[in-house]
């Protein structure tokens, strides 16, 4: 198992699910540099200036296109001018497959070994290997996608354990918490 299974599995359901949107039919990325420049400044506030400062161009020249009296820009133009587009472009796919997750909330399939603690029976000493899948509640997943934005592999185990094993143990509101060791898969659905 790679040193961060908890995050790469969430990174595969994004994958996942960001496929799946790319495929709908969607309005393409803009192909002429007008319609580009275009996406730019709707994208930047309309600043004519901020769109010059990330091109690295006049803002005369960014007025040009806008208005259509420039239509074949040099390579090293067109090259910037493609690369900030589909930046901004992918990111809005992402951020539409991480709306999606969140809304419909992620389902867990793991396999680890769970114990249990609480203030007033103490700790369980004899995890035991189960083999669980459970729905994580709205903020559960959103917190757990916070976690795998941040890089936080133990944050993210922390929030999955304890969402399954409350879940699945009927242990939401208990004031139990629940330790995940020894993970040995994890894999999530929408």
């Amino acid at each position: 198992m790679s040193a961060t299974p908890v995050l790469d599995a969430l990174w595969a359901i994004h994958r996942t699910e960001r496929d799946k949107l790319a495929a709908v039919p969607q309005r393409g990325m803009p192909k002429s540099p007008q319609a580009q420049v275009a996406f730019l400044h709707r994208r930047l506030g309309r600043s004519t200036a901020r769109v010059a400062r990330l091109l690295g161009v006049h803002p005369e020249t960014v007025r040009r296109y806008l208005r259509g009296q420039r239509r074949n820009p040099p390579a090293a133009f067109a090259d910037r001018l493609h690369q900030q587009v589909a930046a901004r472009f992918r990111s809005r796919l992402a951020r539409k497959t991480d709306d999606a997750m969140r809304r419909r909330g992620l389902r867990a399939y793991i396999t680890a070994t769970f114990t249990f603690e609480s203030a007033s029976a103490g700790t369980s000493d004899d995890g035991r290997e189960r083999r669980l899948d459970e729905d994580l509640t709205a903020s559960e997943t959103q917190r757990l996608l916070a976690a795998r934005d941040a890089g936080d592999e133990k944050g993210a185990l922390q929030i999955v354990g304890q969402g399954v094993a409350e879940a699945y143990f009927g242990l939401r509101g208990s004031g139990m918490d629940v330790d995940l060791r020894d993970l040995v898969h994890i894999k999530f659905e929408l």
